[in-house]
């Protein structure tokens, strides 16, 4: 599965584990994300439309795009992927 993006990706691993990080980086590039892409940042306030905020909830990768940030600092997401690390 390719997953198309046209902004940031924003990757909040929610573990220190550098093995897992790293493996999840070679499986986003696996799916058409390129490595050199992934910001690690867990600030959602940084987000905007059309970003990308994958998370780690084990074992998946958990893929969603930004659709709508509101002045108010609300971000709406829906998940588009979910990938087995």
């Amino acid at each position: 599965m390719a997953i198309e993006y046209s902004k940031r990706v924003f990757f909040a691993p929610n573990t220190s584990d550098q093995e897992i990080i790293d493996k999840a980086k070679q499986t986003l590039s696996y799916n058409g994300i390129n490595e050199k892409d992934i910001q690690i940042n867990y600030n959602t306030n940084d987000l905007e439309e059309g970003d990308l905020y994958i998370s780690y909830d084990p074992p998946d990768l958990i893929i969603r795009i930004v659709y709508q940030k509101k002045n108010s600092g609300i971000i709406k997401m829906k998940s588009i992927a979910m990938i087995k690390l």
